[in-house]
Formats: structure tokens, C-alpha cells, sequence
């Protein structure tokens, strides 16, 4: 537990609802790159964000995305559309699942990603869902093992580069879900100055 909460209760119902409060403020957008990656998903009302740094520094033909701290990085635009989430994020993982590094948090809304696996992602990942829909469970393809969670009774720590995942359809409510993961620990990181900094995230 942290010594000082700010954001949530540290009672697991009361800070889901916490949390999809949060969450429901915020404008879910999918990017060109991310909607590549699943070019057969059918038409979706939610998005799919990074939250956190990326290589790819492209927004527009006349914008590009804030330089970060480390070279050839930079914040993807809803890290400064909302900043307060960095620090949200934070103790959300400080009071659920302290001892977990991660680096960026990938936020979907009504996101029904079909089979596929995160090749990007650097071992285990977190996975939280958040909302009062029905169904919506996380399956996933353990070495011909098929299981299946429902992220909102407790989160998943898996290796989703490792084995293949999908959503099951979900009714009533809209889905929200939070993978808190690892995209830079393979690569080698250099800041932009002398001065020693940690990872934003």
C-alpha cells in the first residue's frame, strides 16, 4: 500500500468505479497504426491508445507528437491531452500490483480485438477491465489450453507476446480495459541530455 492515496480508496469495488469515472472523460481515439493492426475489425464506437512513449514521432503533416526525454522517443498525444493519467496510473499500480514495471499503459474503449498476439511487448503484461457490461471475458490460448478471465474480478498477468488472446463479445455496458506493459526495456535508451532521469512511465 502507499503511504499516501490521492486519486483512490484502496477498497477494490469503490476504486473500479473510481476509475471508470476517470476513464469515461476520456475521448478514445485509435490511431492509423493501431486500426493497421487490426484491418478485419469490423466497425467499433471505442479506440484503442497508447499511453506513453513512442518511436513513431509522425502526427499530422504539419504537427509532430512532444520529444521526450530520451532520444528518438516521444509522447503520444494522449499523454498531453492527459497528463493527470501518468500520475493516475501510478497508484492505481502502486496499490494493485506494486512490484510490477511497467512503461506504457495501452487504453481501450469498446475495443473487441480478434485473435492476435502483442509482438511488440516485452514480457508480462497487466491486464485490468473496467465497467457493468455482460460477458467480455479475456481468452486466451495457453499452448492449446483455452482460458477464459473476467479482468474486473481481479487483473491478469500474462505474457501476450507469448501466447494468443482474444475478447469475447459483450452486451449492456460499455468495456473499458487498461494493459499496463513493457515496449522499451529491449531497446537501448539515451536521454537527451547528462542529467539522469527516470522513464516518464
Amino acid at each position: 500500500m502507499i503511504d499516501k492515496i490521492k486519486y483512490f480508496t484502496g477498497n477494490k469495488n469503490e476504486d473500479h468505479d473510481i476509475m471508470l469515472d476517470i476513464l469515461k472523460l476520456v475521448e478514445f481515439k485509435s490511431g492509423t497504426a493501431r486500426r493497421n493492426m487490426f484491418k478485419n475489425l469490423k466497425a467499433n464506437p471505442g479506440g484503442s491508445m497508447l499511453y506513453g512513449l513512442t518511436w513513431k514521432g509522425y502526427l499530422s503533416k504539419t504537427k509532430s507528437k512532444t520529444p521526450s526525454l530520451y532520444k528518438g522517443l516521444y509522447r503520444t498525444k494522449v499523454m498531453d491531452d492527459y497528463p493527470d493519467l501518468e500520475v493516475i496510473f501510478k497508484e492505481y499500480r502502486d496499490i494493485y500490483f506494486p512490484y510490477f514495471e511497467y512503461k506504457s499503459v495501452q487504453m481501450n474503449h469498446n475495443w473487441k480485438a480478434p485473435k492476435h498476439k502483442d509482438s511488440t511487448n516485452v514480457g508480462e503484461s497487466i491486464l485490468c477491465a473496467f465497467g457493468y457490461y455482460e460477458g467480455g471475458d479475456t481468452v486466451i490460448n495457453f499452448d492449446g489450453a483455452i482460458k477464459k478471465y473476467d479482468c474486473r474480478d481481479s487483473y491478469l498477468k500474462f505474457n501476450g507476446s507469448k501466447y494468443e488472446h482474444w475478447v469475447e463479445d459483450w452486451s449492456i455496458e460499455d468495456r473499458y480495459t487498461l494493459v499496463f506493459f513493457d515496449n522499451l526495456s529491449n531497446k537501448k535508451l539515451e536521454l537527451r541530455s547528462s542529467q539522469k532521469l527516470p522513464l516518464l512511465l
